[in-house]
């Protein structure tokens, strides 16, 4: 069975995410450790991670083939040596909001141009 791990520190969001990929992914076990020593003991069984794994985390991470960071641009110490050697895939969110960016601007713009916030604020006082 394929394991996701949510890697600590853990937040409400998290651990709600965790929940969600359980009930959507019944094939996928996803852990959720709630401290570091808790990760280092079950990272060895987890094939994906999302988060940050810290250097002393990835040499006992013999299956780990994938991790998700969780920032569209990963701070420059999210990358460190061990991380850059190791054949594991990261991954990040980069470019993952530029459609829906485009698109709102340009539905912003087309309502300013036809004047959208007169015809709203006519609706609300009755001004047909």
């Amino acid at each position: 069975m394929p394991t996701l791990m949510m890697l600590p520190p853990q937040s409400e969001q998290t651990r709600e995410w965790a929940q969600r990929l359980a009930q959507a992914l019944p094939e996928w076990r996803v852990l959720t450790p709630e401290s570091e020593d808790e990760a280092r003991r079950d990272i060895g069984q987890a094939d994906a991670g999302y988060g940050w794994p810290p250097p002393d985390l990835l040499p006992p991470a013999d299956s780990l083939r994938w991790v998700q960071s969780a920032h569209a641009a990963p701070p420059t110490s999210y990358y460190y040596q061990e991380l850059i050697d190791d054949p594991v895939v990261v991954t990040n969110m980069r470019g993952i909001y530029n459609d829906h960016i485009a698109q709102h601007i340009m539905l912003y713009v087309l309502a300013l141009a036809r004047g959208l916030p007169f015809y709203m604020e006519a609706q609300r006082q009755r001004r047909w």
